[in-house]
This record gives structure tokens, C-alpha cells and sequence, in this order.
């Protein structure tokens, strides 16, 4: 016969006495217990860890497809604009690559804010067409 020490959560504590199989099931549990609680700690010190140092765990199968979507996007879109005419292409690559806006455009060709913005109107239409 053995005795095991149970601690209750007021704080007091009480002894029971148990026989040999019982008191090998308790250990054996005690030690799974301990097993589980030191997976799960060190599991979530070193998630908080890594998060607290900019470290991004994202999922990889949803980015995967995204990201093949959004390349084949792309594709489409560069081959769509190389079917324009060069002034277009220019117009293009000054707004999405250069960043300029449509006022700084019009003040260097000398023209009104509507103008650029209808050019990239039917550039726009043009590339839909040519997406479609």
C-alpha cells in the first residue's frame, strides 16, 4: 500500500492511502500531466517569443493559391498594357510606376486634369477589353 498527497485548492492538503496499481496509475498520469503542460508551455512561450519579435506566421496553402492568383494576374495585366499604343504605355507607367499624380501629369504636358484623366479612362477600357 501507498499514500497519496492531494493538495485541495483552499490550500489543505490530505493524504489517502491507495494500493501499489493505483498509486503506479497516479504516477504514470502525474508524469503525462507534466509532459503535456511542458509541450504546452514551451510551444507558447516560443510562439509569444517570436510574435514579440515581429515574427508573422501566416498559412501557407491560402497565401500559396493567392499568390499564384495574383501572379497570373499580373501577367495578364503587363501583357494587356504592352498592347497599347507608346503613349499610353508612358501615361501607365508614369501613374503605377512612377507614382505622379494626374495633377502633376497635366501641368507638365500643359493640359487640364480632365484630359489625363479621360486618356486613363480609355486606357482603362482598353485594357478591360483586352483582359476579357
Amino acid at each position: 500500500m501507498s499514500k497519496i498527497k492531494y493538495t485541495f485548492a483552499d490550500g489543505t492538503t490530505s493524504e489517502i492511502e491507495v494500493t501499489d496499481e493505483v498509486y503506479a496509475l497516479h504516477l504514470q498520469l502525474q508524469q503525462e500531466e507534466k509532459r503535456n503542460h511542458w509541450r504546452e508551455t514551451r510551444r507558447h512561450i516560443s510562439l509569444y517569443y517570436l510574435l514579440e519579435n515581429g515574427v508573422d506566421f501566416t498559412d501557407n496553402a491560402a497565401d500559396s493559391f493567392t499568390a499564384v492568383e495574383l501572379r497570373e494576374n499580373d501577367e495578364r495585366i503587363k501583357k494587356a498594357i504592352t498592347k497599347l499604343l507608346p503613349e499610353q504605355q508612358a501615361l501607365i507607367k508614369k501613374i503605377f510606376y512612377e507614382g505622379k499624380t494626374i495633377t502633376e501629369i497635366a501641368k507638365a504636358e500643359n493640359v487640364g486634369k480632365s484630359a489625363i484623366a479621360n486618356r486613363l479612362t480609355r486606357i482603362y477600357i482598353k485594357i478591360k477589353k483586352f483582359l476579357n
